[in-house]
């Protein structure tokens, strides 16, 4: 009952409205509870749903630029090249102060072609006796002969010995097997075609016909190929003994095509030298031993964090730093804390801070980076694996983040053990990509098309050798 205008409610009125109002309260109370449970729900389930979004779109978006994916799984879809360089303000080109490279003359030219005028340049009479004046203006010209093939007859003959009689006729070169044979240097330039340059047996016989007129057939280029790779194998053998003993070395592998089959082409480099071999059976650790360099290697291996490569223990393992750049370029794209953290933008600017480092003081003459240096870069590089530990925390049980579980966390501070004895500090040097270049451009036709022709094991020197 409600009390009428200007009339005070009674105790029992009042004490109706407190219970009812406390009833509803009770109502209310409750129903805040089961709001407060369900937008938890709600939270937690988008959390969920934004890091599953974000994991999603980070596989979507994987490519060669932010991942260790190579180039060849792109497809059509490759991204446009994106250079991590900021602006230096310098024009393109040669630089002020530096040194630069031009044609020069030489002392001793090969041929010298007097030229003399006609005529009179002024009044048009004969020049034919006339006297020489000045000095003649001289402009050398760079070319390249003529290319056609030469033949050689080697003519064995045989003599009668005054004594017993006995006819001896002399021997041929080594490379004169037969009655009409192509020589040495044919044989090593349709070899060094097909597997310096992987030129298809077929244009390799194409260029020899139009630029000396050499008509050869494919299957005597394979032939060629594999006697030449015989030929060879002591100084591959050599090769692969130099790099060995190597204080640094890059090793990696990738796909590869062998007789319409997939092998594994394993490749092992310095700055200097290169070896290779083509394994049927796969990447792991027995094929690696089957290499046979890095079972006997102890310098400093730097690879990729594939986990085969740490069962070797007799090296120093360094993490490639081209690799961490990628990934550190992938999770700061795709990881919305790191990207607030910016500590993935900020580990791409240390790594390019260092390689600019070791690129100027190798520049100027020093095997190793200063002191101070080595020191400031080593203190940023574990402040940042630190920050990017806090920032990804584990998740208990189930799946991390990527960007707790990629390589770039786990093998943050793997390169600090190498600093001190690496020339020039090589760690910082991004240098996997020796292997990485020799495997995708001089490797027998790796990830992209086509598919290499010769098995086994092999080696190129360059700039130096054993």
């Amino acid at each position: 009952m409600i009390p009428a205008e200007g009339e005070r409610p009674s105790y029992g009125e009042l004490a109706a409205l407190v219970v009812t109002l406390t009833a509803r309260l009770d109502v209310l109370e409750a129903r805040v509870v089961e709001l407060e449970a369900e937008n938890a729900q709600l939270k937690a389930e988008n959390a969920e749903l934004r890091a599953e979004n974000a994991e999603l779109r980070r596989q979507v978006g994987r490519n060669s630029r932010n991942s260790s994916q190579p180039p060849s799984a792109d497809g059509l879809a490759k991204p446009p090249p994106k250079s991590m360089r900021g602006r230096s303000g310098r024009r393109p080109g040669k630089q002020p102060g530096t040194s630069g490279t031009a044609l020069m003359q030489v002392d001793c030219p090969t041929w010298t072609v007097p030229h003399l005028p006609s005529a009179c340049g002024g009044c048009g009479g004969d020049l034919t006796d006339a006297t020489p004046a000045g000095v003649a203006v001289i402009r050398q010209v760079f070319d390249i002969p003529e290319v056609k093939a030469e033949v050689t007859a080697h003519e064995l003959h045989a003599l009668a010995c005054g004594g017993c009689g006995t006819v001896t006729r002399a021997a041929a070169p080594a490379f004169a097997t037969a009655p009409a044979v192509y020589g040495p240097r044919v044989s090593a330039l349709a070899a060094y075609l097909s597997a310096q340059h992987h030129i298809p047996v077929g244009r390799v016989a194409e260029v020899l016909a139009d630029l000396a007129g050499i008509e050869v057939s494919t299957g005597w280029i394979s032939d060629t190929v594999t006697k030449v790779a015989q030929v060879l194998a002591p100084v591959n053998a050599r090769i692969r003994d130099a790099i060995a003993a190597a204080s640094v070395a890059h090793f990696d592998e990738s796909v590869t095509r062998v007789g319409g089959r997939n092998h594994w082409l394993h490749v092992a480099a310095t700055p200097a030298l290169t070896a290779y071999h083509i394994d049927a059976h796969g990447r792991g650790t027995e094929s690696i031993t089957a290499f046979g360099i890095l079972p006997r290697f102890t310098g400093v291996a730097v690879h990729d964090a594939y986990r085969s490569y740490q069962a070797f223990e007799g090296c120093t393992h360094a993490l490639c730093n081209a690799h961490i750049v990628r990934e550190a370029a992938g999770i700061g794209e795709y990881d919305l804390r790191a990207r607030a953290d910016g500590w993935a933008e900020a580990l791409v600017l240390l790594l390019g801070d260092g390689y600019r480092w070791v690129a100027a003081w190798r520049d100027k003459g020093h095997d190793r980076l200063p002191d101070f240096k080595l020191k400031d870069l080593s203190q940023r590089f574990d402040d940042l694996v630190e920050r990017a530990l806090t920032a990804h925390s584990p998740r208990g049980t189930g799946k991390q983040s990527p960007a707790r579980t990629e390589p770039i966390v786990s093998f943050g501070t793997c390169w600090v053990a190498v600093g001190d004895r690496v020339p020039a500090g090589a760690c910082w040097g991004y240098g996997e990509k020796r292997s990485q270049s020799d495997v995708r451009g001089e490797g027998f036709r790796p990830p992209v098309a086509g598919g290499g022709h010769v098995t086994g094991s092999g080696g190129r020197g360059a700039g130096g050798g054993p």
